[in-house]
């Protein structure tokens, strides 16, 4: 069987002192069959200058009207079957892609792959293992937080052939926006139990804008017909009761699976 071509796909801005190490991520990873697309907004910072350093790498450089722009940019490029996005901040562990390719490839049935991942500061230290739960939509829908992270995702690129790209008038939640849209159409998740990818915590992270947390609860209330039928004074009533039965089912099963011990004590 020959092997599937994997197309990565890195939107930055500014983002030059990580870079390098992002393309490094992907390098090592000893997989032949694979493109990165880096979609660069306009730099000024040397990005320019490190991506003239790696031939192999599909870029661009120029304007773009967000983070969902630059995606939906750098997929209408690839020539992949599957797809994975990793941040300029952000950096693929061992064996990342070897995962991602024979999981699809022993199941033509699955759409969408996400794994764990780690936190770590701006120095790139360990701060803790994030172990996350088998796919479970009634989480996904009602949780307060995205649980699947995409930079420790991958998905087939015909998910894109029905319409799906990422919503260019969000600017902070298009991620999890994506993910709960390709879920409701139906199509198949699974969740293996890999370590994929670091994840950068730091000032500049769109995880660290308050305002992630407001455009994620509109999302939420787009994708689900029972509360925009109801009353906003029973809407909010029921968006938090069902939040909370959200949170207490995830931490349920990530307690009943030893998640919290790996996430302190083996990073």
């Amino acid at each position: 069987m020959k092997p599937l071509k994997l197309s990565i796909i890195t939107p930055t801005l500014n983002m030059g002192q990580y870079l390098e190490q992002a393309i490094q991520g992907i390098i090592s990873q000893n997989y032949s069959n694979c493109e990165h697309i880096v979609i660069d907004g306009g730099s000024k910072d040397g990005t320019i200058e490190i991506l003239k350093k790696y031939p192999h790498i599909k870029w661009i450089s120029e304007p773009d009207r967000g983070l969902s722009d630059a995606l939906n940019k750098g997929i209408n490029m690839a020539k992949g079957g599957i797809i994975g996005w990793c941040n300029a901040d952000d950096y693929y562990l061992p064996g990342a892609f070897k995962t991602a390719i024979e999981t699809f490839q022993n199941d033509p049935s699955l759409m969408f792959l996400y794994g764990d991942y780690r936190n770590i500061d701006i120095e790139g230290r360990p701060i803790k293992i994030r172990r996350e739960i088998n796919f479970d939509l009634f989480i996904l829908k009602y949780l307060h937080v995205n649980y699947i992270v995409t930079p420790a995702s991958f998905w087939r690129k015909n998910l894109h052939d029905s319409g799906l790209m990422f919503n260019e008038n969000l600017y902070y939640s298009m991620d999890s926006d994506f993910i709960l849209r390709s879920a409701l159409a139906g199509h198949r998740f699974q969740h293996v139990p890999i370590l994929i990818c670091d994840f950068r915590i730091h000032p500049e992270t769109k995880s660290a804008n308050p305002k992630q947390h407001e455009e994620y609860e509109m999302t939420r209330f787009w994708h689900v017909p029972l509360l925009r039928r109801m009353p906003p004074s029973l809407s909010t009533i029921l968006r938090k009761t069902l939040l909370v039965v959200a949170r207490v089912k995830r931490t349920i099963i990530r307690l009943s699976r030893g998640h919290y011990i790996d996430q302190w004590w083996r990073c």
